[in-house]
């Protein structure tokens, strides 16, 4: 299998994989300046890996800080014109 492949790691292993998700979630939630709370993020993971937690959101925050913020125009929609698209 490839070692990429999530479900040939161990239990922990995937865990901690879920883990970081989540605090990629908090840190683009925040970037994207979304209602969101990382106490509560981080009570949700498992009690052993909370320490990893933080440190893994300590990371994403870093380079978050490289991304575009929700107001860039990389995200903003094409406003289109009146009367276009419309039947």
């Amino acid at each position: 299998m490839s070692k990429w492949n999530i479900a040939s790691m161990s239990k922990d292993e995937q865990d901690k994989v879920a883990v970081n998700k989540a605090a990629a979630a908090v840190a683009w939630q925040e970037r994207m300046n979304k209602p969101v709370v990382p106490e509560l993020a981080e009570r949700e993971q498992p009690e052993h890996l909370r320490e990893f937690f933080r440190e893994r959101l300590s990371v994403h925050r870093l380079n978050s800080q490289q991304l575009p913020r929700a107001n860039a125009p990389e995200y903003q929609k094409p406003e289109s014109s009146e009367g276009e698209g419309k039947s």
